[in-house]
């Protein structure tokens, strides 16, 4: 017997995350329309990630080497069981209404493959002042985000799975192959997810690494669209 097409699985790729994803995991608690799995991919973290998981009320832990987020994103894909799927990175946090909001969406209009809602930034409350003071958050604004995004199983059977070769940047390459495949977004006008502002993201490793990813998911884009035109 298959579930119903609103049953909704809560994938979160996790590495090194263990200050932030309590709260993660309690802004998937708080949904007004519950999720009916939650799945916390730890992606062979060195740290108590996969212990506060574990910790977490109704949370499945699946455990994996290091992977990167492309992997730890298939991982969760291959465990979840029903025909929607939500993500939400270990170090953001979802508006209560969340998945009610997108559901209702998708529900609305059944042509639809995923929905996409809209994205605020927070400082990291942890921060000191003068490593707060370094960011700027930007105003809400449509989130072409994964935590912002939620997909009907059958987008990701048309556009295929994560490329875990991609690392931190699968789900640019991903959404590009989505649009490529058909795959149909619609968006609303509502804040879904709260994204995270913390040092880390400031590094100059992590910016090389960041846009390093980003070039390789243009460039095999390009590669896919010279092979179909040539085919």
């Amino acid at each position: 017997m298959g579930f119903p097409l609103n049953r909704v699985s809560v994938v979160v790729p996790a590495f090194n995350a263990e200050k932030t994803l309590p709260e993660t995991l309690r802004s998937i608690a708080a949904q007004t329309r519950a999720a009916d799995e939650i799945i916390v991919v730890d992606d062979g973290s060195t740290d108590a990630t996969a212990d506060r998981a574990a910790e977490a009320a109704g949370v499945r832990v699946v455990r994996q080497g290091n992977a990167g987020t492309g992997g730890a994103l298939n991982a969760g894909l291959r465990a979840a069981i029903h025909p929607v799927i939500a993500l939400l990175d270990a170090d953001d946090v979802w508006d209560a209404r969340c998945l009610e909001v997108h559901l209702a969406h998708l529900e609305r209009a059944p042509g639809l493959d995923a929905s996409v809602g809209r994205v605020a930034e927070f400082v990291c409350p942890s921060l000191t002042p003068a490593e707060a003071a370094r960011f700027q958050p930007r105003l809400a604004q449509t989130g072409w985000l994964s935590g912002a995004t939620v997909v009907r199983r059958r987008g990701f059977d048309r556009a295929g799975p994560f490329d875990a070769a991609l690392r931190s940047r699968a789900w640019i390459d991903w959404m590009a192959r989505a649009r490529r495949a058909g795959v149909h977004f619609g968006v609303i006008d509502e804040v879904v997810l709260r994204r995270r502002l913390h040092p880390e993201s400031l590094s100059v490793r992590a910016r090389e690494q960041e846009n390093a990813g980003m070039l390789e998911a243009v460039k095999r884009a390009l590669a896919r669209r010279r092979g179909e035109s040539h085919g």
